[in-house]
């Protein structure tokens, strides 16, 4: 999902069992608003080639309608997210394709996807350079759905729960800045479709943004 050595990145070590428990906490309350935003994506933009960058364990893919979505390509580094993908939606072993591997590694196919998702990934990655691979493997008039988690000086970068194996993403995660991403996404054919701020009830903020290639 995120970049740094295979060796020695943090998300290896993070088990699925606490990454749900985490993102699912009433302190975090982000598997449900992340799994709401999937869900609209797939409605408003109905892909036909999709590709989810950081799926971890395959967060909202209860959404996709494979009868529209022919092609779904999910990215994680950790196989055991994958695995789990592999088993709650791909049951028939052919519906999804499951790429362990930094995404900047993944060797995914340029001009080929018409929606590329990236959900909570560019703060731990390059976001020039993992923008720039995205980018590449956009169709035409494709499409790249941003989620970036904003600055909140009420709540830490990695919000205290009992999984405390989330913890060690704090050596890792960089907040970044909706406005220096723009002009990224800018410097790499991209304008914006849509963009909003949401704010959780418990008061984290997230930019979301949806950009069209030239």
């Amino acid at each position: 999902m995120k970049s740094e050595d295979s060796k020695t990145n943090p998300w290896l070590s993070i088990p699925a069992s606490d990454y749900e428990g985490h993102m699912s906490s009433p302190l975090v309350m982000q598997l449900g608003f992340l799994n709401g935003l999937f869900e609209k994506l797939m409605k408003r933009h109905r892909p036909e080639n999709l590709a989810v960058a950081g799926c971890t364990t395959g967060n909202g893919f209860e959404h996709i309608d494979f009868m529209i979505t022919k092609r779904v390509v999910a990215i994680d580094i950790n196989p055991e997210y994958l695995e789990i993908v592999r088993e709650r939606y791909d049951r028939g072993g052919d519906m999804i394709e499951t790429i362990c591997a930094d995404v900047n590694a993944c060797g995914l196919e340029p001009g080929s996807m018409d929606l590329v998702h990236c959900a909570l990934l560019f703060e731990y990655v390059d976001p020039a350079v993992t923008l720039a691979t995205v980018t590449r493997w956009l169709k035409p008039s494709g499409l790249v759905s941003v989620v970036l988690q904003l600055e909140d000086e009420m709540h830490g970068k990695v919000t205290e729960t009992t999984f405390t194996s989330l913890k060690r993403l704090e050596t890792i995660m960089r907040l970044v800045d909706p406005r220096e991403f723009g002009e990224i996404t800018a410097g790499n054919g991209l304008r914006p479709e849509w963009k909003e701020r949401v704010s959780l009830p418990n008061g984290k903020r997230f930019f979301v943004a949806v950009y069209r290639s030239a």
